[in-house]
């Protein structure tokens, strides 16, 4: 019986079963949009199924979609993408003579994790994390799958260009682009050189980011009329803003500056505000109406960087400000969660046990930190449920970036990033999250790390 028969009874007899899997022929998934990150254009023919070639794949098991359905039980990869999903006899039967074939076991497939504010590249000179290429090593051995790079001036944007060019990115690659620096000085708007949007499937510059005040928000480097033009200019250039912002006077600024850049308008570039660990409830109320997007830190947040003595003495401020992790979510916000790697690393050091996507979500749901492992009281009543928290890893975390329609969730057309970890990371106790395994990532459909090599396809 032909294989062209085969698929054609397939998918008679999951129709009769109520509706068939969807199906993406592999030459009609295009590309998003570089500048916008739009969804890919739906098929004219998405009942022909391209017939699979060596470097297809099929998952089976248990995966995880973060879309709807909720959990699928098999899936086709097709040339970097989610061609098919649904059930295994569904899926199973548009194999290929050469397709690979993995079993989950039990194991659990998730939409590939997403490091949405790190510095694991650029700053890896501080902890020691050797070579660009010894780096990203670390970073899918963790299970990320895209990480976002949120400081990179020209030199770094250079190494990662040539990274690319050498087929060197395992992972995908978010820079954002410095318009100053920690320390609060201005490096001029060298981005209006280029156009914003992707540079190849695994680097894309569409971003940039302002360190608005210090670590602490006692020091503000910018003044308002000079924020809020700078805002302007790159809204105008579509480019997306992350803007570091501590305490509550420069919140307001930058509140202040996109709401003028947005003159009244929906936030389709989804600037960001970083860390937002001070904020009032009339500036969490004014990010709702804006629309911007919060990028937090669960993992050692709470207890590390907002010490009573080291942060909140120097505020003067009442904790109640501090790390309103629930409130964001409560309000309806798009947050992300990231590790901000290496700058939450005890001692700079990093170690097996750090820099980890599930490390956000036992993090969020006891507030615990790694120096200080005893969550303060006013933390308590702000800790969040690990679904909340795996959706800022996935789905949200690709909103942040400005491309949920290719990342974040598994449905036919979007990319084919998946992190395959040994448990459901979302039941337990903390410190069973804590203690899961990543089995395998994959980016694009290839295996970027195994810890099992007869695991992977």
């Amino acid at each position: 019986m032909s294989r062209r028969l085969l698929l054609g009874i397939a998918l008679l007899a999951a129709a009769c079963q109520g509706a068939p899997p969807t199906i993406v022929p592999s030459a009609d998934i295009p590309a998003s949009s570089p500048a916008t990150g739009g969804s890919p254009a739906a098929s004219p023919e998405a009942s022909r199924a391209s017939w699979p070639t060596s470097d297809d794949l099929i998952l089976v098991g248990r995966i995880v979609t973060m879309a709807d359905p909720a959990e699928v039980e098999a899936l086709l990869i097709v040339e970097g993408r989610v061609a098919a999903m649904g059930s295994r006899a569904e899926i199973e039967p548009l194999a290929g003579p050469d397709t690979k074939v993995v079993e989950l076991g039990s194991n659990v497939a998730y939409p590939g994790f997403i490091d949405a504010h790190a510095h694991w590249i650029g700053d890896r000179e501080h902890y020691g994390g050797g070579s660009a290429q010894d780096v990203i090593g670390e970073v899918v051995r963790r299970g990320w799958t895209s990480i976002g790079e949120l400081w990179v001036d020209e030199e770094r944007l250079a190494e990662l260009e040539g990274l690319d060019a050498a087929g060197e990115l395992t992972t995908r690659v978010d820079a954002y682009l410095a318009l100053s620096d920690p320390e609060g000085r201005k490096l001029g708007d060298w981005y209006s050189a280029r156009t914003p949007g992707r540079v190849s499937e695994h680097l894309r510059v569409q971003g940039l980011k302002i360190h608005f005040d210090n670590g602490w928000g006692t020091r503000v480097f910018w003044e308002p009329d000079e924020i809020a033009a700078t805002v302007d200019r790159a809204h105008r250039a579509g480019w997306q803003i992350a803007i570091h912002t501590y305490g509550t006077r420069s919140l307001d600024m930058v509140l202040d500056a996109i709401d003028g850049a947005l003159e009244g308008g929906p936030n389709t570039l989804h600037h960001r505000i970083e860390h937002a660990l001070q904020v009032t409830d009339e500036q969490l109320a004014r990010m709702v109406d804006l629309g911007v997007v919060v990028v937090i830190h669960p993992d050692a947040a709470a207890s590390d960087w907002a010490l009573y003595d080291d942060f909140v003495g120097r505020l003067g401020d009442q904790p109640a400000l501090i790390m309103r992790w629930r409130d964001f979510f409560d309000a309806g916000l798009h947050v992300a969660s990231a590790d901000d790697a290496p700058w939450v690393f005890p001692d700079l050091k990093l170690t097996d046990d750090v820099g980890r996507p599930y490390d956000q979500i036992a993090g969020g749901m006891d507030g615990r930190g790694r120096v200080n492992p005893e969550t303060p009281p006013w933390a308590l009543d702000q800790l969040v449920t690990p679904d909340q928290v795996l959706a800022s890893l996935t789905t949200d975390a690709a909103y942040a970036l400005n491309d949920e329609a290719n990342r974040g969730h598994l449905a036919p057309g979007t990319y084919a990033d998946i992190t395959i970890l040994s448990r459901d990371v979302t039941l337990g106790k903390p410190d069973e999250i804590r203690a899961t395994q990543v089995i395998a990532t994959i980016v694009a459909g290839q295996a970027s790390f195994c810890a099992d090599p007869g695991f992977c396809p």
